[in-house]
């Protein structure tokens, strides 16, 4: 909290859990962040483990075509056949739909709804509205930390959450929003999720949280170190010097 209170933070209970977040909201917020900074005359600084988002920021998102009621209204009636609305699309556009499972009902309405409001493709209309970068020319700075280093700490970090009360309110949450959300399927809440069913011992719990974390880490470092261009990869004391 003191760091909280000594920095002005944005992003952080901003949503519930049950509530739907994707890349098209966290562009918006950060218009509504940068407009903030500019009348408190401050620099914005994007920390964490977001790196997909801020990927997107730099290249931009194609506009989606106007959607009116009528066709949004269309495309739910179909969706109640997934598999049929799958398989039209999949028909009319292999290539889009090559990276979508069947399964995934947000991006089959959402490639429904281009496709109905356009009468394109989603590839033809994306190839007809490329995206437009929102920020550009920006430093990126990338903490590097000794992997065995990294994993103590991650293992620390498990053993601090259990004690100041993870279980309670994993159990919490659950009672107020089940399983079905999202959020539900994070790091931390499906393994404890799986100690409340009886499936692994306490210590095996806290194994697999930390276990998975580290896994999401060394992603999180490969997929920063492959996607961005004219990063600066250093320790934390060297970052400081380059950065001051």
């Amino acid at each position: 909290m003191s760091e909280r209170d000594s920095v002005k933070h944005f992003g952080i209970d901003v949503l519930r859990p049950n509530e739907y977040f994707n890349v098209d909201i966290f562009i918006n917020l950060y218009h509504t962040v940068v407009e903030i900074c500019k009348k408190d005359n401050k620099n914005l600084i994007i920390i964490g483990g977001t790196s997909f988002y801020l990927k997107s920021l730099m290249q931009g998102l194609s506009k989606i075509p106007k959607i009116d009621e009528q066709t949004t209204k269309a495309v739910k009636l179909k969706l109640k056949n997934l598999s049929q609305c799958y398989d039209i699309l999949n028909s009319v556009d292999p290539l889009y739909m090559k990276n979508i499972n069947a399964t995934d009902r947000y991006r089959i309405e959402k490639a429904l709804l281009i496709y109905e409001a356009s009468n394109l493709t989603p590839t033809q209309w994306f190839q007809q509205n490329p995206p437009k970068a929102v920020i550009e020319n920006i430093d990126i700075f990338n903490i590097e930390v000794d992997r065995e280093v990294l994993r103590k700490r991650i293992y620390q970090r498990t053993a601090k959450m259990y004690k100041m009360g993870l279980i309670d309110e994993i159990t919490y949450l659950e009672q107020r929003y089940s399983r079905l959300p999202n959020a539900m399927g994070a790091i931390g809440i499906v393994e404890v999720l799986e100690y409340l069913d009886g499936k692994v011992t306490l210590q095996k719990m806290l194994e697999n949280i930390s276990l998975h974390t580290v896994q999401l880490a060394k992603r999180q470092q490969t997929f920063n170190r492959t996607q961005f261009k004219n990063i600066v990869n250093a320790p934390l004391q060297e970052l400081e010097e380059i950065i001051l």
